[in-house]
């Protein structure tokens, strides 16, 4: 990975060590606009803890998902059928609220 990668990994994994810690109860995903993608999954985003940040580029973006999907053991859809212009990575607490 890129510097760019690992710092925004680095900055994912620690709002996630500081919100809940356990990462099967995360949801790791790529969207254009990560905020219209957070509340089609239900996220309130006034109350739900969620985070999103921007990589340089598709295959950065996509490596980044893959690795805490593939890795940390989060949720997150693999399908690689995704825009090509999705270069956000967001991730979400999952809960009641939240789908998946």
């Amino acid at each position: 990975m890129a510097d760019s990668d690992v710092k925004i990994v680095v900055q994912i994994k620690s709002y996630i060590e500081q919100n809940g810690g356990n990462y099967r109860a995360w949801y790791v995903g790529l969207a254009e606009h990560p905020e219209e993608q957070l509340i089609s999954h239900g996220v309130n985003l006034d109350e739900h803890q969620y985070i999103h940040r921007t990589a340089t580029c598709m295959e950065d973006a996509r490596s980044i998902r893959q690795y805490f999907v593939t890795r940390l053991g989060t949720d997150g859809n693999q399908n690689d059928d995704v825009d090509l212009n999705a270069l956000s990575i967001y991730a979400y607490k999952k809960s009641q609220a939240t789908h998946p």
